[in-house]
């Protein structure tokens, strides 16, 4: 090998250990989000710049399998080509390049917040196209060398299948596709719970679905549920933002749909859909809902419409106004407010 191929092959293999080393964490990141919630991510630098949230959204898992492994997979394969000086090397490095770019959108457009650690590997990968660009002249191992080929790309493609296969969906507790694989009820005063038949900790969970950090809190209170599955029980409790007083078209429209969508048996798919669907106050679509749900359209439609709709709203409202709930999420236990950390600290304890 020349003296000029081994900084850059060299520069290149440093980048691409730091960018799997980074995916990792990324990786890790993804996994305490679901399964470790009361500690937050040491990324988490506020409401726009909060890896949880990207990892919490239905971005960060393609195919079955989580993007830092991708990520990882990826990397591993840049490193494996410049390894061998291959040509594969420059043609992969755009193609992480670009991927960075697609999900760098993404995270901006439709998750609304943005994770440092993603965009520090996406960095890498643009890093790692420019050296291979300077030096593409190090790297002239044909593409079509079939040794070089699988060398390239074997381990990272089992590396993904064995993800694909083994990794445990901790990402998936259910969706609003999805039959419950919990216990649910109502409770004596007519709230949906989930959880635990015979809990040892029961929490009541108050939320406003077109708030960004219930989505979060909710999310992560469903993975404890599945953590916990006999100790745990979640209780939904509502406090909506909106005047629910106003009785038009638009007014706690969210809440009026999950309570139709209760009287169908859909009550905890719905929680799901309208975390997603009301986000940041926007108005969830009825025939959406009950498309997506699987409900009786025409009987939601009435539903969300009826008086009877508007009073449970309200009285909604009103009692969690009368409780002195400061705001959402917030969480009760044995009729005690207490804040969304002290809540992860008590199912810490189970």
């Amino acid at each position: 090998m020349n003296a000029r191929a081994l900084p850059a092959r060299s520069f290149v293999l440093v980048l691409a250990a730091v960018g799997a080393g980074a995916c990792l964490a990324l990786e890790w990141i993804h996994y305490r989000a679901y399964m470790a919630p009361s500690s937050d991510a040491f990324c988490a630098v506020g409401e726009h710049l909060d890896c949880n949230s990207v990892a919490l959204s239905k971005y960060a898992v393609l195919v079955g399998v989580p993007l830092p492994v991708w990520g990882l997979a990826g990397f591993a394969s840049i490193f494996a080509a410049a390894w061998q000086r291959s040509r594969w090397t420059l043609w992969l490095a755009l193609l992480a390049t670009l991927a960075g770019v697609g999900l760098t959108a993404i995270s901006g457009l439709a998750v609304g917040s943005w994770c440092w650690v993603c965009e520090a590997t996406h960095l890498v990968s643009l890093a790692i196209l420019g050296v291979a660009w300077r030096a593409r002249g190090v790297f002239d191992a044909p593409l079509a060398s079939r040794e070089r080929a699988v060398f390239s790309f074997l381990p990272a493609l089992g590396l993904l299948v064995a993800a694909g296969l083994f990794l445990p969906r901790y990402w998936a507790v259910f969706t609003w596709r999805s039959e419950l694989p919990f216990a649910h009820g109502k409770t004596d005063d007519g709230h949906p719970w989930i959880g635990a038949e015979q809990p040892t900790l029961t929490l009541e969970e108050f939320v406003d679905y077109g708030c960004p950090h219930c989505k979060l809190a909710s999310s992560r209170s469903l993975a404890r549920v599945a953590e916990h599955p006999n100790e745990l029980r979640i209780v939904r409790r509502h406090y909506p933002l909106t005047r629910c007083q106003v009785r038009t078209g638009k007014h706690c429209l969210p809440l009026r749909i999950a309570l139709c969508a209760d009287d169908q048996g859909r009550f905890w798919q719905a929680d799901r859909w309208l975390f997603e669907h009301s986000e940041g106050g926007r108005e969830p679509d009825v025939s959406s809902a009950a498309r997506d749900l699987g409900l009786d359209a025409e009987r939601l439609a009435s539903c969300v419409t009826s008086d009877e709709a508007f009073e449970r709203a309200i009285a909604e409202s009103k009692q969690a106004k009368k409780l002195r709930i400061p705001g959402t999420p917030y969480y009760m236990r044995d009729d005690r407010i207490i804040s969304a950390t002290s809540a992860s600290q008590l199912i810490d304890a189970l």
